[in-house]
This record gives structure tokens, C-alpha cells and sequence, in this order.
């Protein structure tokens, strides 16, 4: 509700005061500035359950901002209650000393408000200090349990800076790849964190530059293309990453992508049907991935889901 409609007075806010010395208007406001609360505090647990469903999806953070206007929205209910016992429990001949908190508290509320909108959202995209986890699901059966001792066990060596994970397309490489991807993202002090880019079998260096630049956060679009390589091999330098080129093609020069393999620094795990292709981009270690039969898998060696085994 308008305060200059309540009061049939003029648009400007400062005439309002000597207005309000009017006894009875003064509860007349005081009620007006309640309904305009229970709006406001309306608004406030909406925002609340919006929130709380937003943070439900991995990488969503609420925003500053939000946070303040909610514990500012929480703060403001306590002072209107406040003061509109005082309104109502005070002699209708002292109201008028009130008169001014009311009209700083409307003007105050009308402001928080206005901020309420968040017309860009509650939340924004914030990742995880060592990455997302993939969650490709259980490790199902000996086989692939041992499988994935196996490549966990090689890459943890020091002097195996590169690995490749070969094997026919279906037998599932990927799928031991985001494990060991995943149990990096989860704690492994050798590791800062775990970046998986599925460059598939039409992949160019660019679009695996642009991936590993979108895990570190880093704007490529500032320089040349052919600048990128040094940018990437600058933003990575010191820190001790996991990088995974899931379903390689073709063999890419390392150099020329911008990744610099060290044993106290960047690892690499290559996946690829080709075991040529592993070895030519300085995978050290090889891991043979089979291909299971339909049979072997039911009978419990590798009984998962074929969207587990896509590679």
C-alpha cells in the first residue's frame, strides 16, 4: 500500500511527517507498514525454499547478496513487530513521538524491497576446491575392481608421469577412468584435483585446450589461438593435476596442447582403442581393458549397465 494514498496526501514523502502528527493516522501507517512486512516476509520464504532446492544441484552457491538480504529481511520482521506493539500498546495522545520511526521504518522497507528482486539469481556455479565427481557408478564384479586397482596403483607410481587405458570400444575404459577420476576429486593428497575431457574420435587440440581451460577457469579468448599452449602450460604450472584424455582418436602432441607431465606435478591417463596411440603420447604405462562377453557379465565378472560400459 502507497503511504500518500493512505494519507490523501502529495507524492513527496517529507510532507507526510507533519501529516502524521495526526494521532490516528499514525496506527494507520503502522498497520499499512505490517501488511507491507507480511509481504516482504512472504517474499523471504519463498526465497528460502527456492534456495534450498538450488543447493540441492552440485556447484550451486548462494550468492552474497542473497544471504544479506535474507538476514536483513529476518532482522527488519523483528523491528516492525517491535514497533507496532509500541504503536498499539501506547497512548493514542504520545503516538506522535513514534511518528518518525514509522516513516524511517517504511522507507527502510520499501528499499529492501526493491533489492529483493535478484533479477540474475540466488545462486551461481562455483566448483568444488578439487573438482566434480562423475558418480559413473559401482565397481560391479572382481574383474572390474581389479582393473581399477590396477590403473590406481600404476598412476600413483612417481615415475609414471602418463598411462594409457587401451582396449575395444565397449569395454568400458571410461568408466574405470571417471572412477579413478573420481577417487582423486575425493581425497588424494598426490592430487589437487581431477580434470576429465572427453575428446572423442573427432577431437582437435583446440577443443582440448578450451576444456582444460573451462576446468581451470581461465579465459583463453584474451590472446591468439596459437597462444593458447603457453597460456595453459603457465596456468598449469605448480599444480599437481590429474589430466584424463577420455576416447583419444588420434595421437596429439602434448607440448602443443599445453600439458607438461612431472612426477611431482601433472599426471595424464590416455584412453584409447588403439595402444599405438597410448604409446605415442608418452603413456609409459599400459593398462589392457578386455572386452567381457555378454555371458561373462551375468555371471557376475562385470554385471553392470551398458551405460557404464559406453567405452
Amino acid at each position: 500500500m502507497d503511504v500518500n494514498k493512505c494519507l490523501g496526501v502529495a507524492d513527496n514523502l517529507s510532507s507526510i511527517v507533519p501529516k502524521v502528527k495526526d494521532f490516528g493516522r499514525v496506527k494507520t501507517i503502522m498497520d499499512a507498514l505490517e501488511r507491507n512486512m507480511e509481504m516482504v516476509s512472504a517474499k523471504k520464504a519463498d526465497i528460502s525454499i527456492q534456495l534450498e532446492l538450488e543447493e540441492q544441484r552440485p556447484g550451486k552457491k548462494r550468492k552474497r547478496e542473497v544471504d544479506l538480504w535474507i538476514q536483513r529481511a529476518g532482522s527488519m520482521e523483528d523491528r516492525v513487530h517491535k514497533l507496532g506493539r509500541k504503536v498499539k500498546e501506547t497512548h493514542f495522545l504520545l503516538r506522535f513521538m513514534l511518528a518518525s520511526q514509522v516513516i524511517s521504518l517504511w522507507t527502510e522497507l520499501n528499499i529492501l524491497h526493491e533489492k529483493g528482486r535478484f533479477d540474475h539469481g540466488l545462486t551461481q556455479v562455483v566448483k568444488p576446491a578439487r573438482g566434480y565427481e562423475l558418480r559413473p557408478g559401482e565397481l560391479v564384479g572382481q574383474a572390474s575392481q581389479t582393473k581399477s586397482n590396477e590403473i590406481w596403483d600404476r598412476l600413483m607410481k612417481e615415475e609414471v608421469p602418463g598411462m594409457g587405458v587401451w582396449g575395444q570400444e565397449g569395454a568400458g575404459k571410461t568408466f574405470l577412468a571417471k572412477h579413478i577420476h573420481d577417487r582423486i576429486v575425493r581425497d588424494c593428497p598426490r592430487f589437487d584435483g581431477a580434470c576429465l575431457v572427453n575428446v572423442s574420435q573427432e577431437g582437435t587440440i583446440g577443443t582440448i585446450q578450451t576444456d582444460i581451460a573451462k576446468y581451470l577457469e581461465l579465459d583463453l579468448t584474451a590472446v591468439s589461438a596459437v597462444y593458447w599452449g603457453a597460456r595453459l602450460r603457465e596456468a598449469l604450472q605448480g599444480k599437481r593435476l590429474l589430466i584424463i584424455l577420455d576416447d583419444v582418436g588420434r595421437p596429439y602432441s602434448l607440448e602443443e596442447v599445453g600439458i607438461t607431465l612431472a612426477r611431482d606435478g601433472c599426471k595424464l591417463i590416455v584412453t584409447s582403442r588403439s595402444r599405438e596411440v597410448c604409446k605415442q603420447m608418452n603413456c609409459h604405462e599400459l593398462v589392457h581393458v578386455p572386452h567381457w562377453s555378454e555371458e561373462e557379465r551375468w555371471l557376475g565378472y562385470e554385471a553392470v549397465d551398458d551405460y557404464a560400459w559406453e567405452r
